[in-house]
């Protein structure tokens, strides 16, 4: 017989991971990452993705080209995007239903700051890793990946094709926390394994797509939205005291 959360003292259902459970489960999964997909730099999503990306980051150090004893961080850049906080200028009926654009990234080229040239905000020729924190419908995923593809294919559409032949492909992969299981609002080009990775007009067909926990579709407390953190840790510990946690998968 399932035991009532508010029997036991809890307000509610909510799933309340704690920072350690969330660093554990990054920590976890970021083996695969860097074995498999090998980033070179990260796309965090804010702000949900921001404090993923900063842990990942830590277990991500790749070793450096002319270097190899010396690790160096994997750079981090951010966009802002929102679906279901408020934004000036949108109206209520929008909230929830379509992604904002808040902050994006700038198209000139980082090396070269001052010219015309473009490089898609440091993603040309790269192994680009999205972070988030959830992925529940999809639609905020769905559009960060498409918006980004979209950037790199209309810049490399500019090169020469002597610029295009020496261009190293363009690779996307998408890193949540929690997969949330159910019916999603928009789907992905998911690579089932990387032998399934195809390139064309030097970008991959696919994405990559790691998910550090799936489970149920329950309301998520992240630890980053609490005001009384000491609360959230008391109540997380209490579910977990009573077997009050959804049953999931791990490293998906």
């Amino acid at each position: 017989m399932a035991v009532d959360p508010t029997s036991v003292g809890l307000p509610d259902d909510h799933w309340r991971p704690t920072y350690e459970d969330i660093h554990i489960l990054i920590k976890n999964i970021s083996e695969k990452i860097r074995g498999e997909f090998k980033p070179d730099l990260m796309v965090a999503i804010g702000g949900g993705g921001f404090f993923p990306a900063r842990v990942l980051r830590t277990f991500l150090k790749k070793q450096d080209e002319k270097n190899p004893e010396q690790l160096r961080n994997v750079p981090i850049q951010a966009v802002g995007l929102s679906l279901y906080e408020e934004v000036a200028g949108i109206s209520e009926e929008m909230i929830g239903k379509e992604v904002i654009r808040t902050q994006w990234l700038d198209s000139r080229s980082k090396s070269t700051p001052n010219s015309d040239l473009k490089d898609a905000g440091g993603l040309l020729g790269k192994n680009v890793l999205i972070v988030d924190e959830v992925d529940d419908s999809r639609t905020t995923l769905h559009y960060a990946y498409n918006e980004l593809l979209k950037d790199v294919r209309s810049t490399i559409a500019e090169l020469s094709p002597e610029e295009r032949a020496n261009l190293p492909p363009t690779r996307f992969a998408i890193f949540v926390v929690h997969n949330k299981l159910g019916p999603k609002r928009a789907e992905l080009p998911v690579l089932t394994s990387p032998a399934d990775d195809k390139i064309e007009d030097g970008v991959s067909k696919g994405v990559y797509y790691y998910a550090a926990e799936t489970m149920p579709p329950v309301w998520i407390d992240f630890p980053w939205e609490q005001i009384d953190i000491a609360e959230h840790n008391r109540l997380a510990a209490l579910a977990r005291q009573h077997g009050l946690s959804a049953p999931r998968r791990r490293g998906a």
